[in-house]
């Protein structure tokens, strides 16, 4: 009987384990206590200047990247974040951003539509053309990012329904 009881213990134990890790986020505590999470991304791209320097944590959907001598750049659609600092999936979204990372990024892991959060520090703003349009981006240099597995498009990862299915011949 006390071997069951252990048995037991071990399976809980486990399973509280899971859930607790499933519910972490993917950005580090030292970075995250190290960001300013009250700066919304209308402010940062109204004056990116004036907050150079500060880390912030955003993220989004990539659009596009490119390569640069020995550094990667990842263009942005900024989205809301939500639990663990994941993007959102939504109509939302207030602008674009760029991501300067100091190495060479696979673009086939880093392509378009797969969702990103990504910690960094500000440093301002670089003018690009979106078709015939001068788009001003905040640029972030890159310190740690996540990028969110493919089927983790949004939603929950958790289910539940109950139903009758019918099958007609």
């Amino acid at each position: 009987m006390e071997g069951m009881n252990m048995i037991r213990n071990r399976w809980i134990l486990i399973a509280v384990m899971v859930l607790l890790s499933s519910c972490a986020p993917v950005i580090s505590q030292e970075t995250l206590s190290q960001s300013d999470r009250h700066l919304t991304f209308q402010e940062l791209i109204r004056n990116p200047d004036q907050y150079r320097g500060a880390v912030i944590v955003i993220g989004g959907r990539i659009i596009g990247i490119s390569h640069d001598n020995e550094e990667t750049w990842l263009e942005v659609l900024q989205q809301p974040l939500g639990r663990r600092y994941k993007p959102e999936i939504s109509d939302e979204s207030h602008g674009r951003f760029l991501v300067r990372f100091r190495e060479q990024l696979d673009p086939e892991i880093y392509r378009n539509d797969r969702l990103i959060t990504v910690a960094g520090e500000v440093e301002g703003a670089r003018h690009r053309l979106i078709d015939t349009l001068n788009y001003n981006y905040l640029v972030v240099m890159h310190r740690e990012s996540h990028i969110w597995p493919l089927g983790e498009a949004g939603g929950s990862r958790f289910h539940f329904g109950i139903g009758i299915n019918w099958i007609l011949h």
